[in-house]
């Protein structure tokens, strides 16, 4: 609350010091306007889903508006607020002196209500085909505060300030800043290991914020313009950790080998922290330039940043480069090239394991300690090229063609890594007669190559005797030798998609006008090794809007979604 009272105060000087100049000496217009009512909220069956964004509570409630604006010759200044209650606000200051100042401030409150999971899925037991009857291992949950009420408050600060420094050149100062503060209580859910499984829920505190800061200084010279962007990025939570009980291990259905179960486990039979939250870090740098080049106007940037976890030492770095090349080709006819090559580098920490059946009474041990390689290394590129042509004085067309590839390099093992690439192809075909009458219809393919799957595998195959045991006076298979048995390549992204938008926008008269529009999207994936995905997405629209006069606006919509998808169903065993 303190870093909160800071930033409001920190935001209202600087709105206090740009108002001398925001309120010019001679006033050309001036309006003030004040809204005063109230609210009536009823929920019913379930309020947190009904009213997830809505207002805090049941019953009556004050709604304060007001609106407020000014103009004198080479000033303005404007200031609106919203009131519903005291954890939803919206306001905003805004301002500008001519073209050497401006200035815009706001600040957005809302409550965000969840309801609670109360993991009714989450219960089931083993079925032994040698009775007939339920028995054996169980999966069951726990919820430790049943009558928790859920709900973060959000506040968001913005502000950003522009001067300019100098005629000369056109040179201009920016400083922007970002704040989201949020506490209150979520869901925190906690799973035991799988000779337990246990699944627990509680309550955590949320006390966490966001702070953004950029300055950037911008120039031109003669047809050159040049910029130059910093940004600090921070996010760290005050909130206490919470902590989990973990069952003590042993065999799930004689309730044996507690000492054997035990020693596989890298932790059990005592509390523990979870799902702690990072303390994040992150500074960047972004320089941009546009110039005239031949014919055309060429526009390009190039970044770094690096981003570093406070609490464990992680860090990922990347760098970006983008040119962006418009020329027009004839009086009816433009081109536009985009072109962007990224490069991202995570760490590579080391994992320390205790050791796998430390203590075991045949001696055999297994040391599972490894280098995390990371997955995020990789080189993304992308290319596009569109042609723009008036065909007609109504009649536009344009034909879209774009590539993008991404080189990871050590996914899914330590060096070798895979490569996607997708290629996309649109057209879109505009008529447009005045301001009155507007429709589009437009086509777009995706083809992807190797896109990404899980190198884990979905599957595990039937024929568990294949697998020999480690002990040789026992027949125990241990879970990190079924990993042999997985298969099943599977993803979420398609290889071949298709999207078929059409709308339609009229305005008969003065009073009425309304839109039409339909989206069919259809995708696949056959070369999966085992299934065949498919979906398809009918989406229609329509709204209306009738003006009867001039105090009167009447509007209503409809907007629906027919999926139908071909997908995999799982059902888990509890051998695994």
């Amino acid at each position: 609350m303190k870093t909160m009272k800071t930033l409001l105060c920190m935001s209202l000087a600087l709105l206090l010091a740009a108002a001398p100049a925001l309120a010019g000496e001679d006033e050309a217009a001036e309006n003030l306007s004040v809204w005063l009512g109230s609210q009536y909220t009823d929920f019913q069956d379930s309020p947190k889903k009904i009213g997830e964004y809505d207002k805090s509570g049941d019953g009556w409630g004050p709604e304060v508006g007001l609106n407020y604006f000014s103009r004198s010759d080479n000033t303005t200044f404007r200031l609106d607020g919203h009131y519903f209650d005291e954890e939803n606000i919206i306001g905003q200051a805004r301002g500008t002196v001519g073209n050497t100042l401006r200035f815009n401030a706001r600040y957005r409150s809302l409550t965000h209500q969840t309801a609670q999971d109360r993991l009714a899925n989450l219960e089931a037991r083993e079925y032994l085909a040698s009775t007939g009857n339920p028995g054996g291992k169980m999966l069951t949950h726990e919820i430790v505060d049943p009558d928790a009420d859920y709900n973060i408050h959000r506040r968001e600060i913005l502000t950003r300030f522009q001067a300019l420094l100098s005629q000369k050149n056109n040179v201009r100062l920016s400083l922007n800043h970002r704040s989201i503060i949020e506490d209150g209580t979520e869901q925190a859910i906690a799973s035991n290991h799988c000779f337990s499984c246990h699944v627990t829920s509680r309550t955590r505190t949320i006390d966490q914020a966001q702070h953004q800061f950029e300055a950037g200084l911008d120039a031109e010279f003669g047809r050159l313009d040049l910029g130059y962007r910093f940004q600090y990025r921070l996010f760290d939570s005050d909130a206490p950790d919470v902590s989990a009980y973990y069952d003590p291990a042993k065999n799930p259905v004689s309730g044996a080998a507690a000492g054997e179960f035990s020693s596989r486990l890298v932790y059990d039979d005592e509390e523990l922290v979870f799902g702690r939250l990072p303390r994040t870090e992150k500074t960047s740098h972004r320089v941009r330039l546009k110039t005239d080049l031949g014919k055309g106007r060429m526009t390009g940037s190039l970044g770094y940043a690096r981003a570093k976890n406070k609490k464990s030492g992680e860090t990922t770095e990347s760098l970006i480069g983008a040119a962006n090349y418009a020329v027009r080709l004839n009086d009816k006819t433009r081109l536009v090239t985009k072109g962007t090559a990224a490069r991202q580098i995570g760490g590579d920490p080391y994992i320390d394991l205790p050791t796998f059946r430390d203590g075991a009474a045949d001696l055999n041990e297994t040391d599972f300690d490894y280098t995390r390689i990371s997955t995020l290394d990789r080189w993304d590129t992308r290319l596009s090229a569109q042609v723009i042509s008036r065909l007609t004085n109504r009649l536009t067309l344009s034909v879209l063609a774009g590539y993008n590839r991404i080189d990871r390099d050590d996914y899914p093992l330590v060096n070798e890594g895979t490569s996607t690439e997708k290629l996309t192809g649109q057209a879109r075909l505009r008529y447009r007669k005045g301001l009155r009458l507007s429709t589009a219809v437009k086509y777009r393919f995706e083809k992807v190559s190797n896109p990404f799957v899980s190198a884990r595998g979905l599957f595990e195959a039937a024929g568990n005797d294949i697998l020999e045991p480690l002990i040789p006076v026992s027949q125990w298979i241990f879970y990190f030798q079924r990993e042999d048995l997985r298969y099943q390549d599977i993803t979420s992204l398609p290889t071949d998609k298709h999207v078929v938008e059409w709308k339609l926008s009229d305005r008969p008269n003065d009073r009425f006008s309304f839109s039409l529009g339909a989206k069919f999207t259809y995708d696949k994936n056959g070369d999966l090794d085992s299934l065949d995905v498919k979906h398809h997405s009918l989406q229609p629209s329509v709204a209306l809007n009738f003006i009867p006069n001039a105090k009167w606006t009447l509007a209503a919509g409809y907007t629906g979604t027919l999926d139908k998808s071909r997908l995999p169903v799982t059902v888990a065993l509890f051998d695994g």
